[in-house]
């Protein structure tokens, strides 16, 4: 069969560098998080999480969509290279985290020794369905590393993947527009139990919460509307015509739908039940749950329109070497930016002490100083004031100096470990199935690069 060319899409890696941006400093500021311009953008790291999984399967299927699995040998080499990619990562960040958590946090390792179990085969995402188990989203019930439960949930979504292909194939048919009803179909499936859930109820529980943000198959249909609307780009055909007939028609509508999205995601919002700022349950009271689902329609109709034609100014944007460079430490960022966190909480913590010591070990006097009382609290910064971060006493840590060396440590951190794991571990795999058979039906046909490897964070 002969494959269709089709153009690479350079806006990925920057669009996954924004996502994970988003991600990470959002993991940076307070619980509950306090009134400022930015920080109910940044509180609202669940939609930028259903991103990366829409992500996902729309990139995956657009990689692969002309590849066939009807047997099982071309099953297991989907696998192969779709886990192998992520697995030398996931593993290395275990091992950290678990060797962390053994040394400062052995009760919590005994109190969630399933999750740590489940956690070496990519399950621990499916104790949020077990009943009357309470998980607790941005807590620490994900063991040893918390972030890593979008891997766990993603991976159903992985397995599924040749047989939600078949279906998507079958029921498009061989007609242009065939891919608008399986489209349609999972986009009613991906919004509506969470508004449904709520009308009928008032509210979430925490357990119902953690079951519609972290629970596997109620995460499938984000992942197939991802791969509805690949179908939709690859069927239609639309990038190629609007690129001769009218190439910024698409690119001005993916434009107009940034700003939109910032104002709905970052702006609006029901306040707390004493109609102040949110409190430390605001992300399940009134209608705010809904944010869990409720921007798959702009997601999709932006990845959509951003791949036709020019794609528009801030697709541009995001094809900038700099974004795309960080966008290809996305998966390594995400996975390490805990840990690395943690160190420098402790190192933070430790700080006073050391300048005691030191003090001390300087000065003639044979015994140690008094401790000094402690400073007043620091003034607000306007900077940090806007994302409720340090100094302004709001975020996880005391001061901004801190959180800014565990940020540029995280990146550093992600360089390496994708130079000298990753990318060596997917070579090595590559060669591995090339010498084991026939090459599988080329899944990229873009003319450039191919797509990121992990092109989910994987929030």
């Amino acid at each position: 069969m002969k494959t269709q060319r089709r153009p690479p899409l350079d806006h990925i890696s920057g669009m996954r560098a924004l996502l994970s941006g988003w991600i990470v400093l959002g993991h940076y500021c307070s619980f509950p998080p306090q009134e400022g311009v930015f920080t109910l953008l940044l509180g609202r790291g669940y939609v930028a999480v259903q991103g990366f999984i829409i992500l996902s399967g729309f990139i995956t299927h657009y990689a692969y969509h002309d590849a066939r699995y009807d047997a099982w040998p071309a099953v297991l080499r989907f696998y192969a290279k779709r886990f192998g990619a992520i697995l030398g990562s996931y593993y290395l960040f275990y091992a950290l985290t678990a060797a962390w958590r053994v040394c400062f946090d052995w009760d919590g390792v005994v109190a969630h020794a399933d999750s740590m179990l489940l956690s070496l085969v990519l399950c621990q995402a499916w104790l949020t369905g077990v009943p009357g188990r309470v998980s607790v989203p941005g807590g620490d019930d994900n063991y040893p590393n918390v972030p890593a439960w979008t891997l766990s949930t993603l991976a159903f979504s992985w397995l599924l993947f040749p047989l939600l292909q078949s279906w998507l194939r079958a029921a498009s048919g061989a007609t242009r527009l065939g891919w608008l009803p399986p489209l349609l179909l999972c986009l009613l499936l991906v919004l509506a139990p969470v508004p449904l859930r709520l009308l009928l109820h008032g509210g979430m529980g925490w357990a119902t919460y953690g079951c519609a943000y972290h629970w596997p198959p109620f995460r499938v249909p984000d992942f197939a509307f991802g791969m509805c609307v690949a179908e939709a780009l690859v069927r239609t055909r639309w990038g190629e015509a609007l690129g001769r007939r009218a190439p910024r028609l698409f690119g001005r509508l993916a434009d107009a739908i940034v700003p939109l999205f910032l104002l709905l995601v970052g702006v609006a919002h029901w306040p707390g039940e004493d109609g102040s700022w949110p409190n430390r349950a605001w992300s399940r009271l009134n209608f705010e749950p809904i944010w869990l689902t409720a921007a798959a329609p702009l997601f999709g109709l932006f990845l959509f329109a951003s791949s036709c034609g020019d794609g528009g100014a801030f697709a541009g944007a995001l094809r900038h070497p700099a974004l795309s460079s960080l966008g290809e430490l996305g998966f390594q960022v995400y996975l390490s930016h805990y840990l690395i966190m943690w160190a420098f909480l402790k190192l933070e913590t430790a700080a006073p002490s050391l300048d005691i010591l030191a003090g001390a070990n300087a000065s003639a006097a044979p015994a140690l100083p008094p401790p000094p009382p402690p400073p007043p609290p620091p003034e607000t910064a306007d900077l940090a004031a806007l994302f409720s971060l340090p100094p302004s006493g709001k975020g996880r840590f005391g001061h901004i100096s801190y959180m800014m060396a565990s940020l540029l440590c995280t990146y550093a951190v992600a360089g390496v470990v994708r130079s000298n794991v990753d990318e060596p571990l997917r070579l090595w795999l590559r060669r591995r199935l090339q010498a084991s058979g026939p090459p599988e039906p080329a899944a990229w046909r873009g003319g450039g690069p191919p797509p990121p490897a992990a092109a989910s964070l994987p929030a």
